[in-house]
């Protein structure tokens, strides 16, 4: 027991600590070359919408206000199969850069994203979903990265609302990938803002989850680098509560796993030239939740084995921090007079979703249910 609860706790503590806190540590100091901003090639900013017609007026008005050469920037929008209006909205805009490509039924995210990309003529495309809105700069700052020739990939900085389960975790996230780029260690992307190089793009599986960690890995697997901009910036004020996060971190880890089903040869460092990075940060918090399992069952069975006193010691340590972040998801309000307590609350969360999303990927039948537009 006591082997099982110090393998668990080093797993734990390599892929929340350990790995962040070394590219963190390595990238100090150093930056991203500058790009001089002379790339200013033709761009389509795509978006697969389904029932979105409350919004998508404002996110194409968002889009073409972007501080981009007009004659140069387009917005495509798939209508997947929507029956709110959202294909009239688009049809009526009255704006020559704006085109709609309807699709008679829903056929998911990844199709119709596969059926946008059989339609763009231009050497980039930006992704975008229909709830952000990009800062004015943002087009301008992903297509600079491209100036450098060896970019095949640049993703954006997606900016949350300060929300009791996404605050603390997402700055983590953003520092963690930002260190990620300056090593040239990224391999992925946020689906709300990246960018490719249009002749890159290979056709998503018809009922992919992620698209955004899929297409940044094909991009890497030849031969060319990803970059974090981190003045790109897409903002969701929206601030979610525990269960739509919840929600939300189940259909992302779920995608982790289909991931893996679909491209095995994300497992084979030799084939998977950023093997380390993605195993240290996608594939362990798979199974973190596991480690974090073990440790306290393991520790658990000191207690009542009368094992060793240390190893009792951290069982009601555990059970502790696990009553504190129990409640600070119970009664947000209580737990923000308590330091570290929402801090604790989103970690648990972070781990239970990451512990369901493998029953959760096997149990369905219909993946595409997750996906929101």
């Amino acid at each position: 027991m006591i082997a099982v609860f110090i393998i668990s706790v080093l797993l734990v503590a390599w892929t929340f600590a350990g790995y962040p806190g070394l590219a963190v540590a390595l990238a100090r100091g150093r930056s991203e070359p500058a790009a001089d901003g002379s790339c200013r090639d033709a761009v389509t900013v795509v978006i697969a919408a389904r029932n979105e017609a409350a919004r998508i007026r404002h996110r194409i008005d968002n889009l073409l206000a972007s501080d981009y050469p007009a004659d140069r920037l387009r917005v495509l929008v798939v209508d997947d199969g929507s029956t709110d209006g959202t294909g009239r909205v688009v049809a009526g805009f009255g704006d020559e850069r704006v085109r709609l490509l309807s699709l008679d039924e829903p056929v998911g995210k990844a199709a119709a994203l596969n059926c946008a990309m059989a339609r763009v003529d231009t050497p980039l495309t930006v992704f975008a979903d229909s709830r952000q809105t990009f800062h004015a700069l943002a087009i301008r700052r992903l297509v600079n990265a491209f100036t450098d020739p060896s970019v095949g990939l640049a993703a954006g900085r997606l900016e949350l609302g300060d929300g009791e389960t996404t605050g603390l975790y997402w700055r983590i996230e953003t520092a963690l990938r930002r260190a990620e780029s300056v090593l040239g260690w990224a391999h992925g992307a946020s689906g709300a803002i990246y960018a490719i190089r249009s002749s890159l793009f290979v056709p998503l599986p018809r009922d992919l989850l992620l698209d955004d960690v899929w297409t940044p890995l094909h991009v890497a697997s030849t031969g060319y680098r990803l970059v974090f901009v981190d003045d790109a910036v897409a903002s969701e004020p929206a601030v979610m509560g525990p269960r739509a996060e919840f929600r939300r971190k189940i259909r992302t880890l779920s995608g982790n796993w289909q991931l893996l089903a679909r491209a095995p040869w994300l497992l084979l460092p030799w084939r998977n030239r950023l093997f380390p990075a993605w195993f240290s940060h996608k594939f362990l918090r798979l199974l973190a939740p596991w480690a974090l399992a073990s440790a306290f069952i393991a520790s658990g069975f000191a207690v009542v084995s009368d094992g060793a006193t240390w190893l009792q010691a951290l069982f009601w340590l555990q059970s502790g921090a696990y009553a504190i972040a129990v409640t600070s998801l119970a009664a947000p309000a209580f737990a923000r007079q308590v330091p570290l307590a929402t801090a604790a609350g989103s970690f648990l969360l972070l781990n239970l979703a990451a512990m369901m999303s493998l029953p959760a990927w096997l149990g369905s039948r219909r993946p595409n249910r997750f996906w929101r537009g």
